[in-house]
């Protein structure tokens, strides 16, 4: 089985209008619509930046266009990420920026041996433990394609010190057997689940590849 590919995008230059509107055009109707729904630009440029980064690795890496459940989008502030794999497994990911340890989210949805984890640790460490729990969650719930119905706190997740993430407890609906990748990124926190068990060990950087594909497209 091939390996779940992940891809990272830096869509800065999307909160520029021109940039915006040349690539806005390239997406399907539906994004356009999806992204013209939103009020702030930045949403805008995250919705659409997405989408094109999607575009433009099934185009390099020849996947196929009805990869349905085996490819996933996430952003958070400058950043779209992309998981994708070629042979039928479920995929999700998600992407954080961090920000500040909300202890009150924790407690309230995650499980009671994580928040503990979170709440014993150093105070420097409260906040990136918080946002690992919380992109490995996410991408788990957006892989089964549940989402938060399913609940944060209906898995439990154990982060070793060495090795990747492993569930020690997911509901009893879930029969398949799921997998989990962390990675990280200036500022951000990224998780990939998958059925598939196995991961690219690092993400595949297309920020200089969408900026000169990008600064050619707008040469018109």
């Amino acid at each position: 089985m091939e390996k779940v590919k992940t891809f990272l995008a830096d869509i800065s230059d999307l909160l520029n209008e021109k940039n915006y509107q040349k690539i806005y055009k390239k997406v399907p109707a539906f994004r356009q619509e999806k992204a013209d729904r939103l009020k702030h630009r930045e949403d805008q440029a995250q919705s659409v930046g997405a989408w094109y980064l999607w575009m433009k690795i099934q185009e390099r890496h020849k996947i196929p266009q009805d990869a349905g459940q085996s490819f996933n989008l996430s952003h958070s502030g400058k950043y779209v990420l992309c998981s994708a794999g070629v042979s039928g497994e479920r995929v999700g990911c998600d992407i954080e920026c961090m920000r500040k340890y909300h202890e009150r989210l924790a407690e309230k949805y995650f499980c009671s041996s994580e928040y503990e984890r979170i709440r014993n640790a150093d105070e420097a460490e409260q906040t990136e433990m918080f946002y690992r729990y919380w992109v490995l969650k996410e991408s788990f719930l957006k892989a089964t394609r549940k989402g938060l119905v399913m609940g944060l706190n209906t898995s439990e997740i154990q982060i070793p010190k060495q090795g990747d993430p492993f569930f020690l407890r997911k509901p009893e609906e879930i029969r398949e057997a799921y997998y989990l990748k962390e990675y990280q990124t200036d500022g951000a926190r990224i998780a990939v689940c998958s059925t598939n068990p196995n991961f690219d060990e690092n993400i595949l950087d297309m920020t200089d590849i969408y900026k000169r594909e990008m600064i050619v497209e707008l040469k018109d």
